[in-house]
């Protein structure tokens, strides 16, 4: 997103930090990645931080690039030094199993001691096509109509066609639910169900989340199967070689979940599901006829 957003905008300054510091070693080295895309290379003006502390009350845009599990720790932790007005974009997909919330909902939570304005941002984006210049689609929501051009402009490209859309709860939760669909396909295809049965559950499953939403107080009657982040992403991540797939196909063979974590951690890969079902299952408690939902849950759980 960074060499992404850098060469969409090449006028404006960059700044970047990372907790590894193998991989801010070897971007300060040779400029490239090194676990990821090693043929491509950061422009010398992307600047690496060692820390980021110090220039923190001058940013006017923060990206959050993070796990996003981290996010809470990560905002409260920067909060007194984030100046008022700053533009938080995210682009993670999580439902915080802790506090059962969206990640928007966190932020609010952690900065009412300043004013900021909230983005997200999900949809038909994969990081190697991204970077390959692929043809891509994604959908934004911002709290602020005033700045809906400024963050869409910083983001949209040639290849990179950006909608802004009306809610965020849809984004969020989109982005959140389709990752858990991408990994009951991989899991059943793996167990070798016919391409029927997969179908059977991918379809209860969607007429579950109608009622799940409503749970996180969103209207089901306005779920759009046809935005980037739900329908489109969706289709993507599936059928894509994804994280969510190959955690899917761990699962599928045998794997526990912890085992399977492990896997990923052993390949630097993340996958943020595993807390997303766990903050579904506890929000539907005791209602019965969350079936699929609750028959998923107990097989990873």
């Amino acid at each position: 997103m960074l060499k992404h957003i850098w060469e969409n905008n090449p006028k404006k300054k960059f700044y970047a930090y990372e907790v590894n510091e193998t991989i801010t070693s070897s971007i300060r080295t040779n400029r490239e990645h090194p676990f990821f895309f090693p043929w491509h290379k950061l422009p010398e003006n992307v600047k690496l931080l060692k820390e980021y502390e110090s220039i923190l009350w001058k940013v006017e845009v923060l990206i959050i690039a993070v796990p996003a599990q981290y996010i809470k720790w990560l905002i409260e932790s920067i909060a007194p030094k984030l100046p008022s007005g700053i533009i938080i974009l995210n682009l993670a997909k999580w439902i915080d199993i802790e506090h059962n919330k969206t990640i928007s909902s966190l932020l609010e939570d952690s900065l009412k001691s300043i004013k900021f304005e909230y983005c997200v941002f999900s949809g038909w984006v994969f990081a190697a096509e991204l970077i390959e210049g692929k043809q891509l689609w994604a959908d934004l929501w911002v709290t602020n109509r005033k700045i809906w051009n400024e963050v869409k402009k910083l983001l949209t490209s040639h290849n990179l066609d950006v909608r802004v859309q009306d809610h965020y709860l849809d984004i969020e939760l989109y982005g959140s639910f389709k990752n858990i669909i991408a990994i009951m396909v991989w899991y059943y295809q793996w167990k070798e169900e016919g391409l029927s049965t997969i179908s059977y559950y991918i379809f209860a499953f969607l007429e579950e989340l109608k009622e799940v939403v409503k749970l996180y107080g969103w209207d089901a009657n306005n779920i759009d199967f046809s935005s980037y982040s739900l329908g489109w992403d969706l289709i993507t991540t599936c059928f894509w070689d994804s994280r969510n797939r190959y955690l899917g196909r761990l699962l599928g063979s045998w794997k526990s979940i912890d085992d399977a974590l492990m896997i990923l951690k052993s390949e630097n890969k993340h996958s943020e599901w595993y807390e997303t079902i766990k903050a579904i299952h506890k929000t539907i408690g005791n209602r019965w006829w969350f079936k699929i939902t609750k028959f998923f849950y107990d097989l990873m759980y």
